[in-house]
């Protein structure tokens, strides 16, 4: 469905293996949707080996990258160790070892708090192929992106990547504070799908 095209590309200094351009489609068959968290470029900052580089930026949740403009050309940033953040709009992104069906894999997550716990969103755009008579008055259903759920993980210090799977074995993770966090849990009815309150939960844990 989508074919990239790999070239050196120097970003202001740093030297990496990068996919160059947008990711070019090619089935000529209209698709519903966007694989961007937002379509539009919008002004945004690369953070990296105490650089920065101010671009238009957009993300492309669906293949992980992110996409930049330099010198009136349209690039792509793979997640790369030496990247220390891209920020879009209000938002950060930030390279992340993570497992991905059971393999090691380095991608970009969405900063949601920092301190002793770091709270990480991982953006999530899936695409469905086209299908042919599949529509309620036997039409074709046309491929299409679709915006899923998001993944949330979480970092004790300098610790790995963890899932967030339910906030009990999270809190249990934690070295200390158990019992004012089940309290606070407790209290404010907090919710591991509601992205708000889970900030709430670990800005709490940061203030201890």
């Amino acid at each position: 469905m989508f074919k990239k095209f790999n070239t050196w590309l120097g970003l202001a200094g740093l030297l990496s293996l990068t996919t160059i351009a947008e990711a070019q489609v090619v089935s000529d068959a209209p698709i519903k949707g966007t694989p961007y968290m937002q379509e539009a470029y919008v002004d945004g900052v690369i953070y990296y080996a105490n650089k920065n580089l101010t671009a238009p930026i957009r993300y492309n949740a669906y293949q992980d990258l992110i996409e930049y403009k330099q010198d009136g050309k349209a690039l792509v940033l793979d997640a790369n160790p030496k990247i220390q953040k891209v920020k879009l709009g209000e938002e950060a992104f930030v390279p992340q070892k993570y497992n991905l069906n059971g393999k090691p894999k380095l991608g970009y997550f969405a900063l949601l708090d920092s301190g002793k716990v770091m709270l990480f969103a991982k953006r999530k755009i899936v695409y469905t192929a086209e299908k042919k008579g599949r529509a309620l008055d036997g039409s074709d259903m046309p491929a299409e992106f679709k915006r899923t759920a998001d993944d949330y993980y979480f970092k004790i210090g300098e610790g790995e990547l963890q899932e967030l799977s339910n906030i009990k074995s999270m809190i249990a993770s934690f070295p200390d504070k158990q019992d004012e966090l089940t309290a606070f849990v407790k209290k404010e009815k907090i919710s591991p799908k509601k992205e708000k309150e889970m900030v709430r939960l670990i800005q709490y844990y940061n203030s201890l």
